[in-house]
């Protein structure tokens, strides 16, 4: 029976995975890339990855690590900023006010309007 292990957490989003985790990770992954599910060879380069992005309210933890090769790197990012991107602007319509769609008038209203509306009750 394998021994069980703390599961890492890092103090602060900044905080990289020490090489005992990042092994771990490798191991429980079974070596492939988490986007395209390619065996990644011994000496190819690969990056420990978020499976949610720390910007998209993802934890800097064991659990959320997954490993990404360098083919799918720079789509895992353009995915993950869309995310953020879509997100805020779903949050921005939500809470924050809607624009006026009428413009504010530039000019001050006219005076002799009143005038007008008597003489068109006596009318």
């Amino acid at each position: 029976m394998p021994r069980s292990v703390k599961p890492w957490s890092g103090r602060t989003d900044d905080t990289p995975a020490p090489p005992r985790v990042r092994l771990r990770v490798f191991e429980r992954e079974q070596g492939r890339c988490h986007s395209c599910a390619r065996l990644i060879r011994a000496g190819e380069k690969w990056t420990l990855e978020h499976r949610v992005a720390l910007v998209n309210s993802g934890r800097n933890a064991e659990d959320n690590l997954c490993l990404t090769c360098c083919n799918c790197l720079p789509d895992k990012n353009a995915a993950d900023v869309a995310e953020k991107s879509s997100i805020y602007a779903k949050r921005k319509k939500h809470i924050l006010p809607k624009a006026s769609k009428r413009p504010w008038p530039s000019r001050p209203m006219r005076q002799d309007w009143k005038p007008n509306v008597r003489q068109l009750r006596d009318d």
